[in-house]
């Protein structure tokens, strides 16, 4: 035998088939939370052949004028003037609200099926593209267009400070995307239960609670804010000896409240957490003495993927910016404040069958008029093999009862973290023994 075939005691061959990499039948998928504002909005539809503004009515309340004085009622002969009145006037008004539609359209990259008909889960991931991409897609965008116009649309806004200032402001574009928020005040303070308690007066003098605030105890307030300022004010409230304030009593009632979305009680408030609220960076003054500029910062930042045989993709992770972010807002919020009202789309007639949209969001693949490629010249689809997922919005937010909304623009920031070292000393290297064998024979 030569010696070139000679196998240590340790060497073994290999002639078998060995089919790598081996695959497993399971697919890991991302999760993400999803948002909750569409079922805390009220919905409707805006008409078709209604134009695109529309303009709403309100009768307005009047208050008496409390202070006139009382006259004493005499019967006797020549002392006053009892059968003429001295009368005092109330009166009436009205007042007139105009709304319009505003609209977003997107779609995804083109697709080909005489390509993806050959990847080996294809089907897999597309289920997973619509499912955990394009739909959840759908309840942020939506989400993020109500919380900027609970913002634009609330009856009062006012910054975290000693006299709970009110505040105006406006987007800054760049390029097509709101990416600074100008703000006319500056909040100096986080938000704390007293400043909560201010509000509870007023908003029952508007009506929160309806006509019989009293009627159903405890009338409640929505605070809608993020979970660590939350918890501050959680904290608060301990400090301030009324703990027990800050939970519901009944567990019926929680559970009623926790299957929409509210995670407790402080005093007249339910609050409902927001995961993936409207926070910003300062940015600093615009001009001397001009507004406050802030930038807005998302809760998830998109990277490139790896690829898995394909070419690199991209990915979601969670943004560490929007943790540290140090200002954020907070709405008190009514459902019957505002409504969003997305556009109908009612043929215009029945021997004009265009197609039937949706422009509540919902996606919809399409073949046909692509458009062009990124080299300029028009897709042709004769073979009917290419193909791309699009979505519309387009919706009103119409005012309703706005004085029962109010934004707050505060300062926030992650749970401050407390070292808390050891008392004991170090017992330094004792001598250890974890030897499992039993004594050998000599």
């Amino acid at each position: 035998m030569a010696n070139d075939t000679i196998l240590s005691c340790t060497q073994f061959t290999q002639f078998l088939v060995d089919q790598t990499p081996v695959f497993d039948k399971e697919i890991l998928m991302d999760i993400r939370p999803t948002d909750g504002w569409i079922g805390h909005m009220s919905m409707g539809q805006f008409p078709s052949y209604s134009g695109t503004e529309h303009t709403l009515d309100r009768f307005n309340a009047v208050f008496p004028d409390t202070t006139q004085q009382w006259n004493r009622v005499y019967s006797t002969g020549c002392v006053g003037t009892p059968c003429d009145k001295t009368e005092h006037c109330i009166g009436w008004g009205a007042e007139r609200i105009t709304y319009y539609l505003e609209e977003q359209s997107w779609a995804t990259n083109l697709l080909c099926f005489d390509k993806d008909m050959h990847i080996t889960h294809a089907k897999e991931q597309y289920r997973q593209i619509i499912s955990d991409i394009l739909k959840p897609a759908t309840s942020a965008i939506m989400s993020q267009f109500m919380r900027k116009r609970a913002l634009t649309h609330a009856g009062k806004k006012w910054i975290a400070d000693a006299n709970q200032t009110e505040f105006t402001f406006a987007w800054v574009l760049s390029g097509t995307s709101e990416t600074f928020l100008d703000v006319s005040a500056l909040p100096t303070s986080k938000l704390t239960p007293q400043m909560l308690q201010r509000r509870v007066a007023r908003l029952m003098g508007e009506g929160y609670f309806g006509k019989q605030p009293f009627k159903d105890m405890p009338p409640l307030i929505e605070l809608v804010s993020d979970m660590e300022t939350v918890w501050d004010l959680d904290r608060s409230v301990s400090l301030l000896s009324i703990g027990d304030k800050w939970r519901f009593s009944e567990w019926d009632a929680a559970n009623k409240y926790y299957r929409y979305g509210f995670s407790g009680q402080l005093g007249n408030y339910a609050t409902r957490v927001d995961p993936l609220g409207m926070r910003f960076n300062y940015r600093g003054q615009v001009g001397v003495g001009g507004t406050h500029r802030f930038q807005i910062v998302l809760p998830y930042r998109n990277v490139a993927s790896s690829g898995a045989g394909g070419e690199p993709g991209i990915k979601s992770e969670y943004n560490p910016d929007y943790d540290r972010a140090q200002y954020g807002i907070s709405f008190i919020w009514h459902k019957k404040g505002m409504e969003a009202l997305v556009s109908d789309a009612t043929p215009i007639n029945p021997e004009m069958p265009f197609s039937s949209r949706n422009f509540g969001g919902k996606w919809q693949f399409v073949m046909d008029n692509l458009g062009s490629g990124p080299d300029g010249c028009v897709i042709e689809n004769k073979r009917r093999n290419k193909g791309q997922f699009i979505a519309d919005f387009k919706l009103a937010i119409k005012p309703r009862y706005t004085e029962f909304v109010e934004a707050i623009f505060h300062k926030r920031e992650r749970a401050c973290v407390i070292e808390i070292d050891t008392c004991a000393t170090d017992p330094g290297y004792p001598t250890q023994d974890y030897d499992s064998c039993n004594t050998a024979c000599d």
